[in-house]
Parts: structure tokens; sequence; C-alpha cells
């Protein structure tokens, strides 16, 4: 059977779907570049807002218009919060929750008996691990640490369509890792839904890293997302091991202390403030990325404009802007104070401002250094490649430079990152 995935949202769905993969391809099947070759179309979802809901009901409905035989699979979060209009996608034969996505391989054999392999492993028996690049080379790969979340913000429908906070235990992610680190991927990212939270019968996020860096020959590891309420101090001696990268995402929503009491975030705006300057004494060069939220209901105009002076002043490597989506069954969606989708649009467009003049800021700080690069993908005649603190480097280059780290001198901003030259 020939799979085409497509995966919408998330580090941590594309983490699934590079698993996912690996156990269809050690199950005897293949992977289809795209769906005119596809038996079966494997979508895992996104709902985190309105838009990525309507994009994955678009995507679920596309495979039957290109091959009326191709069987489609509708997984991840939008499945999980809308199950029943899920299943009543013209198209659609089959809906696997997230709770069950472990157990895809098998309801899909189950489900099409016609296109399982003879001699597939039964359900619950753990296939052999089988290094893929993901149209990336050996570059990076992205391990799923811990899922779910106790947490209710009051905008976030994730702990509905992904449940109770659970981690994988330390010596597993270690053997994953380090199989990973044996088919020569250069950068591991960890990743989850709140990996701060990170919990193997007392073991913590820095246990976990520090067994990563100790246990494991990765030649770099990243971290996702951080939450602020939950960083671990003990976690800034980790960064004494340069393969530990010079990177930190942790999510703000907003630079208003008001506006993120509404949205049950455990923070004030200077308490994010303080902890952003002390990564960045503890880690030189570091790059803080960020989400932030425009048009939460109630929002006045003198919130936005603390929000948009706060994000100036953090001179954030990159903040990631979004409107507000209202999600039926979060605390949010109730709320007065809906702010209009013209004025939503005008918001958005202030804080996409603030956000490239940013970006481009740390990204001109970086210019004239010598920093290692891995090198993903060439297109357009140039490789495109991240540095450790989350630098998009582009390149001229040799064949074969993909799957590899190489050092560049950053040389001029370029839509999306900066020109370099190979050293």
């Amino acid at each position: 059977m020939r799979i085409h995935f497509t995966n919408l949202g998330c580090k941590l769905n594309q983490a699934e779907v590079e698993r996912l993969s690996r156990e269809f391809l050690a199950a005897g099947h293949s992977l289809a570049a795209d769906l005119a070759e596809a038996d079966l179309h494997v979508v895992n979802s996104c709902t985190v807002t309105h838009l990525a809901a309507r994009d994955s009901r678009k995507v679920a409905r596309r495979g039957r218009r290109h091959k009326t035989s191709l069987r489609t699979v509708l997984t991840g979060c939008y499945a999980t919060g809308s199950p029943e209009e899920a299943a009543a996608l013209a198209g659609v034969d089959l809906v696997v929750p997230n709770e069950s996505k472990d157990e895809l391989l098998a309801r899909v054999h189950a489900a099409f008996p016609d296109l399982a392999p003879a001699g597939v492993p039964a359900a619950g028996v753990p296939v052999p691990y089988v290094p893929m690049d993901f149209g990336r080379g050996r570059g990076r790969a992205l391990v799923k640490v811990e899922d779910g979340c106790n947490m209710r913000c009051s905008f976030c429908i994730i702990p509905t369509t992904r449940g109770r906070q659970r981690s994988r235990p330390v010596d597993d992610v270690v053997r994953e890792v380090q199989d990973l680190a044996d088919a020569d991927f250069q950068e591991v990212v960890v990743t989850g839904v709140q990996i701060s939270e990170y919990d193997d019968d007392g073991r913590r996020l820095y246990d976990l890293v520090k067994a990563l860096l100790d246990r494991t020959a990765v030649p770099r590891l990243r971290l996702t997302s951080i939450a602020p309420w939950r960083f671990d101090d003990r976690l800034l001696d980790l960064w004494r091991d340069p393969r530990l990268c010079r990177h930190v995402h942790m999510s703000l929503q907003s630079g208003s202390t008001p506006t993120l009491r509404r949205m049950r975030r455990p923070y004030a705006a200077a308490d994010f403030a303080e902890l952003v300057e002390k990564l960045r004494a503890a880690i030189p060069g570091v790059a803080v990325t960020t989400d932030v939220i425009v048009g939460f209901p109630g929002e006045s105009d003198e919130e936005l404009v603390e929000s948009l002076a706060f994000v100036e002043a953090m001179a954030f490597a990159k903040p990631h802007v979004f409107s507000y989506s209202r999600r039926p069954g979060t605390a949010a969606a109730e709320m007065p104070g809906e702010v209009s989708p013209e004025e939503k649009k005008a918001r958005m467009a202030a804080m996409l401002e603030v956000a490239r003049k940013s970006e481009e800021a740390f990204y001109r700080r970086r210019l004239g250094e010598s920093l290692a690069v891995v090198w993903e993908e060439r297109k357009n005649g140039h490789w495109s490649g991240l540095t450790d603190n989350y630098v998009r480097v582009f390149a001229a280059g040799p064949d074969g430079l993909g799957g590899t780290t190489r050092k560049a001198r950053l040389c001029e901003l370029t839509d999306g990152g900066i020109l370099g030259e190979l050293g």
C-alpha cells in the first residue's frame, strides 16, 4: 500500500507524522510523494483556529477528487474535536481520534484488509526503527516526548482535543534520539504540547534533556515551546553544552497583563520580561521566539498599545502573530467584548509590523558571524538551513550538502533570512 501523509498545524503534529511514516514503512508499505500515486491518504488535522479547521476539512475532501479509489483517514485535533462532522465529510473513510493515534496502523489494516500486506505486526507490537529524511535530507527530525495539557487557558481547545498531560519514559526517548543520531540526523527537535510539564515518574524536562545530552551522540538538540510559568532554572546550566541550541520559544500571547488575566495565563508581562532577561544573560546570542494573539475578547485600545509596546521592547527573534479565533467549548467563546473582524485585521497588521522589525533587527545583529548551519534542502539554486539560534540561512553550495552541518558566514539580509557564504 502506498501512503501519502498531509500534516496541518504544529510541530507536534509533524513529529507524529514522522513516527507514523516509519511505522507504515516498517510494516511493509511505501510512501507516495503525491496523492495521484497513493492508495491511502492520512491527514493529521488541526483545529487551533477556525482557519485551521477549515483547511483540515478542505484537505480531507481533496483526495477523492484526485483519485476515486483513494481511501482517506482523518486524524488529529479537528477529527477529535468534531468527530461526527469529520466522519460526514465527503471522501473520508476512517476517523481516528488523537487518543487512538498510536493504533492508527492497526486500525487502517482492520478497516482496509485488502490493502494490508502479509505478515504485518499485530496491534501493540513495536515496529523496528526506520530512518526517514522527510524531504529535509537528514538535517532535522522531530521527537514527541509528551502529549496533552492540564492547563485551561481560556482561548485554547487543545486540552479538549489532546486530553490530560502524559509523558513518555526517559529511556524510550533516549533510544529514539540515539537511533536518529545513528542514522546521521544532524539535529533532533524535542516537541510536545507543553514540554515544560514533562514528568516521567518525577523526572522532569531538565532530567530528560540532561539524559539526552549525556547518553546520546545527537549532534544538536533543540527544544520547542516552554511555558514561561514552568521554566526550570536548572536548564540554564545545560546550555553550556554547545549541542543544545541557543533557541527558547515561550508563548507570550499578550504583552498586556489585564489581557493575560482574561486568557487565564498564570503570569504578568513583567514576569515574562524578567525571564527573557535571565535567558539572554545566561545564553549569549540566544534566539527568544514567541506567539502573540491580537483581538482577544475585551482587548481595549489601551491594552493593544501596551501589547505592541511590550513586544517591541522584548526584541524577539521571531514573534508569531495570530488573530484571536473563537473556539466553541472554550471559556473565551462566551466572553463579552468581541472585537470586530475589521478591527482584528487592523490590529493584526500593526502587530505584524512590530514582528517584522523585530525579526529583521535580530537577523541584522547576526551579520558578519560565522555559524554552523544544518542544511536541509535546495530550492532555486540555494541551499536552506538553520543555525542553532534559529536563523534561516541561504547559500549556494555543492550537491549533497543537505543533511550535513557546515559553517557559513552570514553576509546579507534577504527575504525570510540571511544570504551566507559557505566556510
